[in-house]
């Protein structure tokens, strides 16, 4: 399983942080470093990794040193190997501390940055976070206000356009899951090249578990960004939209791991949705649901709703279930 963590610091530095063959017992740590101008063939990547960090909870901190691989296509890489690793979740946000050094020739460029290990994915129809079924309940969150103690209290993500870095990291060390929806304030969507910028910004932090891309894009278009971030993403979930309103695509665009379908308020979806085709999991995303509905008993209420009805025709069991709610 690969994660990637894009890692920006206050120096030029660019790093990227790749989990590679993980279990409970051992992780390997790949870190990769693109020099801000070449140095000469003397370059050597080094530093550490220590940690973990957690709020909520204390563990023993251990520490792992880079060991330099040398350089190859597309910059200088290390790797350290961590015992029984500490992997990132709602419950336990576990952080550790990444500090790499460049030296060329006798000069040092640094950067320290605090990064997540998360292990997320999709097994059939279901979205899976470390090694468990998570079925995610979102609501509408405005970043300048957001109350993210009460967030994850409420064991709720919070579903935001654009979400800025201040957020995200704030979201890392708090434990709240972040979807992010790939539109400005005014909802117009960015467009394909600023969209993957922002999928590599995202990506740097373990809290964002699912990027919603822009229904108004065409699934050539969608597929074309998919491609380009697949490098960038890491194991963040790309999740594409699809109204209710109408019968279940017949294919899915290529990089998409899930699909939002979209209800307007107070709607259920197209009869043909109970036996949808696709085999991808299906979140339900109810917008512009108004004050009423905000908070998790939103979320709730929705998941009554479309339980209720799945079973209108006088079927006994759903042929499938919803893999997580959103409401916006």
């Amino acid at each position: 399983m690969t994660a990637t963590v894009r890692a920006r610091a206050d120096d030029d530095l660019p790093l990227q942080v790749i989990l590679g063959p993980c279990d409970d017992m051992r992780a390997e740590v790949f870190v990769r470093a693109t020099p801000p101008a070449a140095r000469g063939q003397d370059m050597r990547l080094e530093g550490q990794l220590a940690g973990p960090e957690c709020r909520r909870a204390i563990t023993l901190p251990v520490g792992a040193s880079l060991i330099d691989l040398g350089a190859g296509e597309t910059g200088l890489l290390a790797k350290a190997v961590l015992t029984e690793p500490a992997f990132w979740t709602p419950e336990l946000p576990n952080l550790y501390r990444l500090t790499a050094r460049l030296s060329a020739g006798g000069q040092a460029v640094a950067a320290t940055r605090r990064i997540g290990l998360r292990r997320s994915g999709v097994r059939g129809r279901s979205l899976w976070l470390e090694g468990r079924r998570w079925v995610p309940r979102g609501i509408a969150s405005d970043p300048r206000s957001c109350d993210l103690a009460a967030l994850h209290d409420a064991d709720v993500a919070a579903v935001v356009a654009d979400p800025p870095e201040s957020l995200l990291t704030a979201a890392d060390a708090t434990g709240v899951a972040i979807v992010a929806v790939a539109e400005t304030e005014n909802g117009r969507p960015h467009d394909a090249d600023a969209l993957v910028e922002r999928i590599a910004v995202w990506a740097m932090h373990p809290s964002v578990v699912l990027a919603v891309l822009p229904g108004a894009f065409a699934d050539t278009r969608i597929a074309g960004v998919a491609a380009k971030a697949r490098r960038l993403k890491g194991t963040m979930l790309l999740a594409g939209v699809v109204a209710a309103a109408a019968a279940p695509p017949r294919e899915i665009p290529a990089g998409i791991d899930c699909m939002c379908v979209a209800l307007d308020s107070e709607r259920v979806p197209h009869d043909a949705w109970r036996d949808a085709a696709p085999a991808v999991p299906l979140i339900a995303w109810q917008r512009g649901a108004g004050a009423g509905h905000a908070g998790r008993t939103g979320c709730d209420r929705l998941q009554a709703t479309l339980a209720a009805w799945g079973l209108a025709d006088g079927r006994m069991h759903q042929p499938w279930d919803w893999a997580g709610y959103l409401v916006s």
